[in-house]
């Protein structure tokens, strides 16, 4: 079930987007610092690991039960990224959903290895059995497909996931860019 929680954020690293950069100029809350777009925090987050950005998106889902995570996309709803509530948001309101905000906080990354796929892998094909969920299982074991294929051309034993811990945000549209 830990597994499914990372569909979402799975699917964001296999599309792609080209967009431009804004950055902020006397944005409340976001001074002198430049506002990514989804594309870019996806393509600079390895270097940004354990930093501090800022990031504009549209926040697609609030998490219902606390509101400690949402998600946002970019402007062709290709890319996520999870956002966690920490710092001074204790937790997102549901009411969010839809609007565009920009996010400042630190990049974090979830490492999948092959251990964790292997069992993730186990788990779909159950779940395909049992379940007859073959279309939804289907799609998951070839981003699965995708994710070792990745592994394999850059030579590395693990997948990339990452997100964002919240310390603050604003609505976009209360802010000058």
């Amino acid at each position: 079930m830990k597994r499914l929680m990372f569909i979402a954020v799975v699917l964001v690293a296999f599309a792609a987007c080209n967009s431009d950069r804004k950055s902020a100029e006397n944005a409340e809350g976001a001074s002198s610092e430049q506002v990514l777009n989804i594309p870019d925090f996806m393509e600079l987050a390895e270097l940004n690991l354990d930093k501090e950005v800022v990031v504009m998106g549209t926040v697609s889902h609030v998490c219902s039960h606390s509101g400690k995570r949402c998600f946002i996309v970019d402007s062709t709803a290709n890319q996520s990224i999870r956002v966690e509530a920490t710092g001074d948001i204790p937790n997102f309101n549901r009411e969010l959903s839809g609007r565009d905000i920009i996010v400042t906080g630190i990049v974090r990354e979830k490492r999948l290895d092959n251990t964790y796929l292997d069992e993730w892998e186990m788990e779909l094909k159950e779940q395909q059995v049992n379940e007859e969920e073959g279309d939804h299982c289907a799609a998951e074991l070839e981003n699965i497909d995708e994710m070792r294929q990745w592994m394999k051309d850059k030579n590395r034993d693990y997948y990339s996931i990452y997100y964002i811990d919240g310390t603050s945000y604003k609505l976009a549209d209360e802010v000058q860019l």
